[in-house]
């Protein structure tokens, strides 16, 4: 939505505008008619017209789009494609318009003039086109070290590298070692359509290795029955550990009774014994096993994952030595860390300690992070937010949005593009410094745009603008869905910053869409539960439905969970089904233990957000009816 500059709000209401200022604004409103009307020409194919209309926004900021949309539908225009990229190489759509003019070139194997035009890039098939232009114009050690890199990353290719593929086997630079490595690449990225298409590159003797190691990928169990395996000495340790490693995935019990019977029995490297003994550990660790930290503490060269598990491994089993030799054991940076730090103090008041716990808890308590609420509330003390609002000058205000990646970015919004606006903005942001940051933080917020301004001020790090980092954005239908449901707005609140940011056009790659991130099943569900007509997908973008289906999905959690809110919390990251497998199974958990030992990293850090944003906004909202008590209630047997 175009925010009306407030003077000009201000002149409207008394009948007089400035002259320059009234000239500037119709000029750009006539401007914005014009591009609309450019841009509908050029999607109807009508050139004469959109040449007309576009010789007219040459001083626009949304000139430069607005040609690249032509260009990129007109990449055979080499000399108009090549002013551009010289015109406006500081914008946006030079590197993406330089990428589709490139894989045209490829194709039409105009080798010379993409190499003249190639400034490298991520993408496989122009990495590849590049490749075979090389190889066209002599460089034949760069094209094979390209051909290289693309050959071992393990990732089935485009097309059009199965030529640069075939020179480069035809190489002197190429040997049959290099199909080897390539089949162990794709295992080990579990790409088992491309190992099965290299073997029939194998030799007979090749052949039979490679479907042992194909079998034993597949069906891991079989290491048990099948001795096949066994027959070659030197790959049977690597064999019987990469079984090994599979199979934890799925019997973590079975898997590590194997090993323990059989590993003493064969030739296994000691880093590959070292990697499969830290794999079974951790996998106790997440499945909350008691065998967890002697296994742990057994791993002689253990890395961060492995010395934070074993503290949560103890933490679960509530044995406060355990968790002081478990700190004790983290490295310096380690102990540094908050979470670490509340679990000493954890541990000291458990073990009678309580001077020395207090102390660390008092400091713990001056910060606003889920670790210093939590020793708040051991203290019961009220949280401290340490609000300290940032102050922007309005010169840098308006000397950074009259720079021109900044004028296209309130254009964009002005015509209602937010995807593209989205876009821009990241791209502008990029590149500044760490000065500039904050003053573009709170040009986002001006602009009504909370997901970009809180993201750009943690780009800043700059945490301590309360107003600017936690927005009260949709707060009517917020309150009022969640007084529906009879839940506190805080709450809703702090699902809606941790899973969207205030990104009303929020979409996952899994395909989660809105301020609370439904997914398009759920919202059916939600829809037919609630008797409501299902328009389509795209609805849940509308900011009153997303949080009209998210709180009602969420208090059907609680409901789920016995009204615990940290239970709940976790299953609408998770899911429910993966709730009530971590949940204890004899005796009942402290929740601040049951929150650490979350086996997922996502949700372990999701859950802890959203209940420390939870706290935050009900400070925001002036409210005191959601206690850190009420959040952390201990956590029952499943």
């Amino acid at each position: 939505m175009h925010v009306i500059p407030c003077f000009l709000l201000l002149a409207a209401l008394t009948g007089v505008l400035p002259n320059s200022a009234q000239a500037d604004e119709i000029s750009l409103a006539s401007q914005r008619q014009l591009f609309l009307r450019a841009e509908q020409a050029l999607d109807q194919n009508r050139d004469a017209e959109y040449f007309a209309l576009a010789s007219n926004l040459k001083g626009y900021p949304l000139y430069p789009y607005l040609q690249y949309q032509w260009l990129k539908n007109h990449l055979d225009a080499d000399a108009d494609i090549k002013q551009f990229l010289n015109e406006h190489a500081a914008s946006r759509y030079a590197a993406g318009l330089r990428q589709k003019w490139l894989l045209a070139l490829g194709k039409k194997q105009q080798w010379l003039v993409l190499l003249n035009n190639y400034q490298g890039s991520d993408d496989p098939e122009l990495q590849c086109y590049a490749g075979l232009a090389q190889l066209q114009t002599g460089q034949a050690l760069e094209a094979f070290n390209q051909a290289r890199t693309l050959w071992l990353s393990g990732k089935s290719q485009p097309d059009n590298c199965d030529v640069l593929f075939e020179a480069y086997k035809s190489s002197p630079y190429f040997n049959k070692e290099l199909i080897n490595q390539r089949f162990h690449a794709a295992l080990k990225r579990d790409n088992q359509s491309l190992a099965s298409y290299l073997t029939r590159f194998f030799s007979d003797a090749e052949l039979k290795q490679a479907n042992i190691w194909l079998k034993l990928h597949r069906q891991p169990e079989t290491v048990i029955a099948d001795t096949g395996w066994r027959e070659n000495p030197q790959q049977a340790g690597d064999l019987f550990a990469h079984a090994i490693d599979r199979w934890l995935e799925t019997n973590v019990e079975t898997a590590m009774t194997t090993w323990d019977s059989h590993k003493s029995q064969i030739a296994i490297t000691p880093a590959i014994a070292a990697f499969i003994e830290k794999r079974i550990a951790i996998a106790l660790a997440l499945k909350h096993d008691s065998r967890a930290y002697a296994r742990l503490s057994q791993l002689e060269n253990s890395d961060e994952s492995a010395r934070e598990w074993r503290v949560r491994a103890a933490l679960n089993m509530q044995n406060w030595q355990d968790v002081a030799v478990a700190i004790t054991g983290l490295n310096d940076d380690e102990k540094s860390q908050e979470k670490w730090q509340y679990w000493q103090a954890r541990g000291l008041a458990e073990t009678g300690q309580s001077a020395a716990a207090n102390a660390l808890f008092q400091q713990l308590a001056k910060n606003r992070s889920f670790y210093g609420f939590l020793a708040a509330g051991r203290l019961r003390q009220a949280i401290e937010l340490v609000d300290r609002p940032l102050t922007i000058s309005s010169s840098d205000l308006a000397a950074l949005q009259n720079r021109p990646d900044f004028q296209v970015f309130s254009e964009l919004l002005a015509i209602d593009r937010k995807p593209e606006a989205k876009r821009q903005w990241w791209y502008a942001i990029a590149k500044l410094d760490s000065r500039q940051l904050p003053v573009a933080a709170k040009l986002a917020k001006q602009a009504n745009c909370p997901a970009l301004a809180i993201a750009t001020i943690a780009k800043a790090n700059q945490w301590d603008d309360v107003n600017l980092r936690f927005p009260l954005t949709y707060i009517q239908p917020i309150q009022s869905n969640a007084a529906a449901q009879q839940l506190d707005p805080g709450l809703i609140l702090g699902l809606i910053r941790q899973e969207s940011a205030f990104d009303e056009l929020a979409d996952s790659p899994a395909g989660a869409k809105g301020l609370m991130q439904i997914m398009p099943n759920t919202g059916r569900q939600i829809a037919a539960e609630m008797r409501d007509s299902w328009d389509s997908d795209y609805s849940l973008f509308k900011p009153e439905l997303n949080v009209k289906y998210g709180t009602f999905y969420f208090k059907k959690l609680l409901r789920q969970f016995n009204g615990h809110v940290a239970l709940a919390t976790a299953a609408y990251n998770a899911g429910a089904n993966k709730v009530k497998r971590w949940l204890p199974e004899n005796r009942a958990l402290p929740a601040d233990i049951w929150i650490e030992n979350i086996p997922y990293k996502e949700t372990r850090g999701y859950v802890a957000s959203v209940l420390m944003y939870s706290l935050i906004y009900q400070q925001r909202l002036q409210r005191d009816s959601l206690k850190i008590d009420d959040l952390m209630r201990e956590v029952m047997p499943g």
